[in-house]
């Protein structure tokens, strides 16, 4: 059995994919890095090797990856700072002897897309296939349980699902896919080695078409309006949430941790289509559907974003 260490271990999906992980293989071959430590302190009870790591600590990042095999490089949370953090890892990984990188990026990439993250993405997707490691490449959808947990609360107060995205669609994926995905393709790297693949949900929607499955589910009327970019940022402002990233920012209610450039940009980008990718992907890997938006609307009703 070959070790597997996932970057970025106590965030959700690391989480998740760990669970996942430890349903399949021995404690002793896997390793968790994070930069809290603490969080994993259930996971270390278990007899999981846990290290405290940061993108920013190459040296750091090099001692935990020492030993292993396969690398789950989790992207990082600061939006056009990213690069530099992600190539730390991957050289990190090359100078601790790590054979194949599986790398979370995002759907849409494109070098025309505007949305602030996908040029992060674009970057680092090019170093993996220039660092003569193995590599699987995870496009990922828009996370499906965004939408009843977070996307949808202001519509549910209000009436009105605001967006900038005009008629674009895209087909959100549940975390629960994705982490199944990530997964599958650490325990079989040489099954996936080279491929990049679209991490899709199983049905194209508009925002239209997400603002009335909410009002459904929550038997609420609720109208999707349109604005433009302008509208959005004042909609953003109004609520109080900053215009740019930073790790200070405390998660907000209605938007979590992402700050308003990059939501607007990416409604830019769903409305020039960028995001309308629908793929098999799912079940190609995993040999099982993805959950529909629907089911993931019905199970995450009532819970948390952390928990659904």
């Amino acid at each position: 059995m070959h070790n597997i260490v996932i970057s970025g271990a106590s965030g959700d999906l690391g989480r998740r994919i760990t669970a996942i992980l430890l349903d399949q293989i021995a404690p002793a071959n896997l390793a968790l890095v994070t930069r809290t430590p603490e969080k994993l302190a259930d996971r270390a009870q278990l007899g999981v090797a846990v290290h405290a790591g940061d993108y920013n600590d190459p040296a750091a990042l090099e001692a935990a990856y020492a030993g292993s095999d396969t690398l789950m490089l989790i992207s990082g949370l600061a939006v056009t700072k990213r690069v530099p953090e992600h190539r730390n890892a991957i050289n990190a990984a090359k100078r601790a002897g790590i054979k194949h990188i599986v790398y979370t990026s995002v759907a849409g990439i494109h070098p025309r897309n505007p949305t602030l993250s996908a040029t992060d993405h674009i970057v680092t997707e090019g170093d993996l296939r220039d660092s003569g490691l193995g590599y699987t490449v995870l496009r990922n959808a828009t996370y499906a349980e965004v939408f009843p947990t977070i996307a949808s609360q202001p519509a549910l107060r209000t009436g009105k699902w605001i967006q900038a995205a005009g008629e674009g669609l895209m087909a959100p994926v549940s975390k629960r896919d994705i982490a199944l995905c990530a997964a599958t393709c650490l325990m079989h790297p040489d099954l996936h080695n080279g491929a990049t693949y679209e991490i899709s949900g199983t049905e194209l929607f508009g925002f239209r078409d997400i603002a009335a499955l909410t009002a459904e589910i929550y038997n609420v009327p609720i109208e999707y309006v349109p604005v433009t970019t302008e509208e959005r940022y004042a909609q953003f402002d109004a609520m109080g949430v900053p215009r740019t990233y930073s790790e200070s920012m405390d998660a907000h209610p209605d938007t979590h941790l992402w700050a308003s450039d990059e939501m607007v940009t990416a409604d830019i980008a769903w409305s020039m289509g960028f995001h309308a990718i629908l793929s098999h992907h799912v079940k190609f890997i995993t040999g099982k559907d993805p959950y529909t938006l629907r089911e993931v609307f019905e199970f995450c009703k009532g819970r948390s974003y952390d928990d659904c």
